[in-house]
């Protein structure tokens, strides 16, 4: 009763009002000056004791620990300066996060676990907070970011006594993935930083694949050699294909001995990202329809791996002329990737599209693409959307077929000059970069 008493007054003295009453009564202050005004009045040592009462009294009351509460229980703890409780609620509230797409709130979590940890804590909980952030800032696309906390793990990693030699396999391959996806998001600058850093990585790893020759399959070892498949041609001035290919191939076989859908249709994504880049445009479309197919069936577990799968099966479609038969492909990844806020895959399902209709000679659904992908410009940096100049380039082409000749030209030195910032001079450029 004191409580319902004390709420009832602060309610009429119009600090606080009911905000709900169901399933439970939940009271807000009326302004956020107020709350700010109550709580800097507090000691600093009054502060860390209610929120620690706070963070207990919640754990007691809700034994299950709902996810919902996840946030909330990192918050009161870290604040109260519980080390422990404060990094496992935080992590879990990242994961939390992560499996709703909310990226950005995920990263923050992760910041308040490693602020707990302090910069010299050399653990296994250390490591492990690293890389997740640095997965999470992977798909935002912050790749120079990502790779930091990457190498920040490792080098926590070489300090453990009895350290898991597939944990450093594990992280390498995460970082020299990193790497080769950086290509597309970044200057020639960082990109020069970055590659440099793969290069340390993909040797780490050659040595690692010669260890693993003998030892029974291991998703892991899939996973390496798809990446190093990717790296290898991605990477490189000159793309070694014939390398790229016996990476994948083997991923794909490795796979297949597994039964690991999910490791073999990421294998498989490797090999026909060969089979394109060596002409075999048929092939192409053979091994990622194949793909789809695995993604396809109703219990694959993968989402993003379903993404990519969508978007490739277009994209081969697309190369071998059937514009039509691509598009609902690449409608359903735009669709999929705006769900899941992947960003940089909702944007290439757009300039996909946009191809398709140019090809169809239906110019008014390629400029409603476009519309589509620069509002998504407008919300997000240029870094998570991923380099802009082939979408670009398409509104050029349309703009001249329609006769505005100077804002087809207008377009066409821009989707140039970001060609040349992100990949150098023409003669640097692969062969399906010169459009």
């Amino acid at each position: 009763m004191a409580l319902d008493n004390q709420l009832q007054h602060l309610e009429s003295s119009g600090l606080i009002r009911l905000a709900i009453t169901e399933p439970e009564l939940e009271y807000l202050f009326r302004h956020g000056l107020v709350q700010d005004a109550v709580y800097a009045s507090l000691l600093k040592s009054d502060r860390r004791r209610w929120h620690l009462v706070v963070g207990e009294t919640l754990e007691s009351l809700y034994p299950d620990q709902p996810g919902e509460l996840m946030a909330i229980l990192a918050r009161h703890f870290a604040a109260a300066g519980e080390r422990e409780k404060g990094v496992v609620y935080s992590r879990r509230a990242a994961q939390r996060a992560v499996a709703t797409y909310a990226y950005e709130e995920a990263t923050q979590h992760l910041h308040t676990a490693l602020a707990l940890l302090g910069n010299e804590e050399k653990s296994e909980i250390a490591l492990r907070v690293h890389e997740e952030m640095a997965d999470v800032l992977s798909l935002l696309r912050s790749e120079m970011a990502a790779i930091s906390h990457y190498q920040e793990a490792l080098k926590i990693w070489r300090t453990l006594a009895g350290a898991d030699r597939l944990t450093a396999v594990r992280l390498h391959r995460k970082t020299i993935q990193t790497v080769a996806n950086a290509k597309w998001s970044v200057g020639l600058g960082d990109l020069e930083a970055a590659s440099q850093v793969g290069l340390a990585s993909r040797a780490s790893l050659e040595d690692g694949l010669r260890l693993m020759q003998g030892e029974p399959p291991h998703p892991e070892t899939v996973r390496l050699l798809t990446t190093l498949s990717i790296h290898t041609w991605r990477i490189q001035t000159l793309p070694d294909w014939d390398t790229a290919q016996r990476y994948a191939q083997a991923a794909v076989e490795m796979a297949e001995q597994l039964d690991n859908p999910v490791e073999l249709s990421a294998a498989l994504g490797a090999l026909a990202v060969v089979s394109i880049g060596r002409g075999s445009l048929r092939e192409y479309l053979r091994v990622s329809l194949r793909r789809l197919a695995i993604t396809q069936e109703p219990l694959f577990p993968d989402v993003r791996e379903a993404l990519e799968s969508l978007r490739e099966a277009g994209s081969a479609l697309m190369y071998v002329g059937e514009y039509t038969q691509a598009l609902p492909y690449l409608l359903e990844a735009e669709s999929l990737a705006n769900r899941i806020q992947a960003v940089g895959e909702e944007f290439t399902a757009l300039a996909l599209q946009s191809q398709c209709w140019l090809r169809l000679d239906r110019w008014d659904d390629a400029l409603k693409a476009e519309e589509k992908w620069r509002a998504l410009e407008q919300r997000h940096t240029a870094e998570r959307l991923g380099q802009t100049c082939f979408a670009i380039a398409i509104s050029a082409t349309i703009h001249a077929l329609r006769g505005d000749l100077k804002r087809a030209d207008s377009l066409r030195v821009q989707s140039f000059g970001m060609m040349v910032a992100t990949m150098g001079e023409p003669e640097q450029w692969m062969r399906n970069q010169h459009y």
